[in-house]
């Protein structure tokens, strides 16, 4: 499947927020994107593809401070792609940035993962960043 199709679908994101993070003590959590119903095919098939692109690699996500407080830019990259998946401009509140922190520092496992279904729809990821991005 083509980035920009992946992109496309994945950029109607209009919640980010977390799973597993009320049990401290599981070994990962999971970086949900939330999404409406309306969409739910073409975001499972985008999603879908991008894990099937990944594969047997590494992914890694970027979250990337912008210049509007509370807004971030999502970077997806993997060796499978020769530019990252970016869903650009997503509100992520201070708590869940905050959540999210602590577990990076505590070296707790992430995955990335979708409200739209229950199967196939995790995809592990190795590297998680919070930084100013160009």
């Amino acid at each position: 499947m083509d980035r920009f199709v992946i992109e496309s679908a994945l950029s109607d994101v209009n919640e980010i927020f977390l799973s597993g993070v009320e049990n401290s003590t599981l070994e990962q959590f999971g970086i949900v994107l939330g999404f409406k119903a309306t969409n739910t095919d073409q975001v499972l098939n985008a999603f879908i593809g991008l894990k099937d692109i990944i594969c047997e690699n590494s992914a890694q996500l970027a979250i990337c401070k912008t210049r509007l407080t509370g807004i971030y830019d999502l970077e997806i990259k993997t060796e499978g792609l020769d530019e990252p998946i970016r869903i650009m401009n997503k509100a992520i509140d201070n708590e869940t940035l905050g959540a999210i922190e602590d577990r990076i520092n505590n070296n707790q496992g992430v995955v990335l993962t979708t409200n739209v279904s229950e199967e196939d729809n995790i995809i592990s990821i190795s590297e998680v960043q919070i930084k100013a991005c160009d």
